[in-house]
């Protein structure tokens, strides 16, 4: 190439593919002989950043410049079609493009088409590309329209974009719609600039345009206004999320129900632009709090008054403690003592009758004592203070045995502990628990058969599968108590822990029906739990689980 042709000097690809391009083969010539306004033309062309295309002469030869060469792809007409005629090189879209071209080149006008569906072939294929472009006349030396330059932009991109965010759109529209709950858009000043059908429906409002502050002010409880606005406002002025309940009359009905309206700010390029929310009604809901509120106040009340007499019968049963170990013990006492030495002094005096009727009176002031004790036991297990001690459970056991030592001797019985443990208890209440049960043990025991009960013990880790109220997390102590004595009835089983609970009359085996339910309280006070299975005339297992450590 002659170097004097500056028009085509630099031009990047394009401009090297010109001028090595061996012109004088083509009907346009050498460069040398090219119109100065061809020459014009592709020099602003290809010095150009911008996607150009240039049509020349009566065949439409075609020249492009490094800006347009992306639109060809790969594979495609690039470089062929330069310098080659239009409908050559455009034979997949001719019929589309002639038109447009001859309105340039026949009356010289300019024309502009934005966003336009125009296939091509390329990289390997014909492809669906959307395009802006103008085509504008070059006129030659004498003013004659020569060439048709044009301008071009691909925009399937944006198209396609603009498609996806309609129909993105489209689709959380039809969502939105068929949504209970109403969903909500706002500009920056809190005006509707979306609301969903549940919304509208709703307010009563047919289009969202018609959707105005004023509608809120028409449609929002009086009382709750101010509650609104103040919500609505702080959240613009911190550009904040915000959750509010207020009552909102439905147009159907005149009727006020609450909602539950939650807002987010949303925000473009770092401004907020806005707010996006749903409300929710919550009238159901409301409803049942407050029903649920005034059924606690009621229980509340309740509760206090069954405190207020709970406390009152606690100061009677204080009452009644401090007769029972004062008032009442003396003059049982002086009973016992009258009744004692009238049976030392005056028995041989009495008939057979009378001496029968003084050890009556003598057996039941005893029981009368041991009912009071027992009963006496039974309030101080609740009242009197919890001073928990590590013992050993066999030191505990054996003093129990040599306060039972008579009775055991007595009736040839044993007591066996078959292995001990150390357990954190209140001792005094723990000594009375293993007195009642095991005294129980021998007082229960068969006539004909000498009493013989075993204590064992073992540490569990799972004691939610013995009682649910328990907890796995802590070592328990599970202690057992085995007799051979006479047993009960499994129907039984609970009811022997209660208080005045007697399965055998007073004339059989002497008791008050109190030890059991005290035995049972000392093991709530220690967190545990008992149960006892028996067998009528085989014996009885009574089974306590609490804490090893309080």
């Amino acid at each position: 190439m002659n170097k004097k042709f500056h028009f085509l000097d630099d031009g990047g690809e394009m401009g090297r593919l010109m001028r090595e391009k061996n012109w004088s083969s083509t009907p346009l010539g050498p460069p040398d002989g090219w119109p100065q306004s061809l020459r014009t033309t592709i020099n602003i062309l290809l010095n150009s950043p911008f996607p150009m295309f240039l049509f020349w002469g009566d065949r439409l030869k075609g020249f492009y410049n490094d800006a347009y060469r992306p639109i060809l792809g790969t594979e495609g007409k690039h470089p062929t079609i330069l310098g080659l005629n239009g409908k050559a090189a455009w034979a997949e879209i001719w019929e589309d493009i002639k038109p447009m071209l001859e309105v340039v080149t026949k009356k010289g006008e300019s024309i502009w088409r934005e966003n336009l569906m125009i296939p091509i072939f390329r990289n390997g294929r014909m492809e669906d590309v959307y395009w802006t472009f103008s085509y504008s006349p070059v006129k030659d030396e004498e003013g004659k329209v020569s060439g048709v330059l044009v301008i071009v932009t691909e925009t399937t991109e944006a198209v396609l974009a603009e498609r996806r965010l309609k129909e993105s759109e489209r689709r959380f529209r039809e969502m939105a719609n068929l949504s209970p709950v109403w969903i909500w858009i706002t500009d920056k000043e809190i005006n509707i600039e979306y609301a969903n059908l549940a919304l509208l429906n709703y307010v009563g409002v047919e289009n969202e345009a018609d959707f105005t502050g004023q509608v809120w002010v028409d449609v929002v409880h009086p009382d709750d206004l101010d509650v609104v606005f103040k919500g609505f406002g702080k959240a613009v002025e911190d550009k904040s999320d915000f959750t509010l309940e207020y009552r909102v009359k439905r147009k159907k009905t005149g009727n006020y129900e609450w909602f539950k309206v939650l807002g987010v700010p949303k925000f473009e390029e770092g401004e907020m632009v806005g707010f996006i929310g749903t409300g929710m009604n919550i009238d159901k809901q409301k409803s049942f709090a407050d029903e649920l509120k005034r059924e606690v106040d009621i229980r509340t009340k309740e509760l206090a008054d069954s405190n207020d007499k709970l406390e009152a019968m606690n100061k009677e049963l204080q009452s009644f403690a401090y007769i029972s170990s004062h008032d009442l013990q003396e003059p049982l006492r002086k009973i016992q003592m009258f009744a004692e030495v009238l049976m030392e002094n005056e028995f041989d005096k009495l008939s057979t009758s009378g001496k029968a009727k003084f050890e009556k009176i003598q057996n039941a002031a005893n029981r009368m004592q041991s009912l009071i004790n027992d009963l006496l036991s039974y309030s101080r297990t609740d009242t009197e203070k919890r001073v928990y001690e590590v013992i050993d459970l066999k030191e505990l056991v054996d003093d129990v045995k040599n306060d039972l030592a008579e009775e055991l001797k007595k009736k040839h019985g044993n007591i066996t502990l078959l292995q001990s443990c150390e357990i954190e208890v209140v001792p005094f209440q723990f000594r009375q628990l293993m007195y009642n049960l095991l005294s129980n043990a021998v007082k229960y025991s068969k006539n004909d058969v000498s009493p013989n009960v075993t204590i064992n013990t073992e540490i569990i880790t799972n004691a939610k599968s013995v009682d649910i109220s328990l907890k796995n997390i802590k070592e328990y102590v599970r202690i057992t108590i085995t007799d051979n004595g006479i047993g009960f009835e499994e129907q039984f089983a609970e009811k022997i822990f209660e208080v005045f609970q007697r399965l055998h009359s007073k004339q059989e085996y002497v008791g008050t029906g109190i030890g059991l339910a005290i035995v049972k309280k000392i093991v709530q006070n220690h967190n545990g739990v008992i149960s006892a299975k028996g067998i009528l005339n085989e014996g009885s297992v009574f089974e306590i689980v609490m804490p090893k450590m309080q």
